[in-house]
């Protein structure tokens, strides 16, 4: 039996129903998509990106947030959570009380195995719409693998670096802070 598609839904009844849910959902030009739970490692591995960029932020413009920041690119109709977000500055949000962040400088995405497609395609190609955005990191859980993506001297340009060794780092250039793959996965066990 066929089964009917969800109807399509404004983005004021989608800011009502995520004012009023338990549940996180994000929004992709009328349908909603419900967030699921995420695995421990997952957890660990952001817990311990947010633990590690903290000290290093706390006396700059920039400041990272946990996977409860709702994020949305100027006159898109997608609302989307990432994993841990960096704003800076006085950080520009959309009023109302499910309030979104117009202008994150830098975006984690931690690869599920039931996301990593859509990471990579999808969210990936529209956290690169936004202007602000600098850089965009891709943590693997089931490997120590950590993709670093940041524009190059173009805006239009994209450029990778893959780190995988323990005392490798990435450096977040545009927030001044480097997190090493030790740090990034520390509390996991493999």
């Amino acid at each position: 039996m066929a089964t009917q598609p969800n109807p399509l839904m404004s983005v004021r009844q989608y800011l009502d129903l995520l004012e009023k849910s338990e549940i996180r959902y994000e929004y992709w030009d009328g349908e909603i998509v419900a967030m699921s739970g995420a695995s421990d490692r997952h957890n660990l591995i952001c817990a311990s990106i947010l633990s590690n960029l903290w000290p290093q932020l706390l006396k700059s413009n920039c400041k990272p947030v946990g996977s409860d920041q709702l994020i949305r690119a100027r006159d898109s109709q997608r609302y989307v959570f990432a994993d841990v977000v960096v704003r800076c500055q006085k950080a520009n949000y959309e009023p109302g009380a499910v309030s979104a962040l117009n202008d994150p400088a830098v975006v984690f995405e931690v690869l599920s195995p039931s996301t990593e497609a859509i990471d990579r395609s999808k969210k990936f190609e529209y956290y690169t719409t936004f202007e602000s955005l600098r850089e965009l990191v891709l943590v693997s859980q089931s490997e120590k693998l950590v993709e670093h993506f940041y524009r190059g001297s173009s805006a239009e340009t994209w450029r990778v670096k893959h780190v995988f060794h323990e005392e490798d780092e990435i450096v977040l250039e545009s927030v001044g802070a480097k997190l090493s793959v030790a740090k990034i996965y520390e509390a996991v066990e493999w």
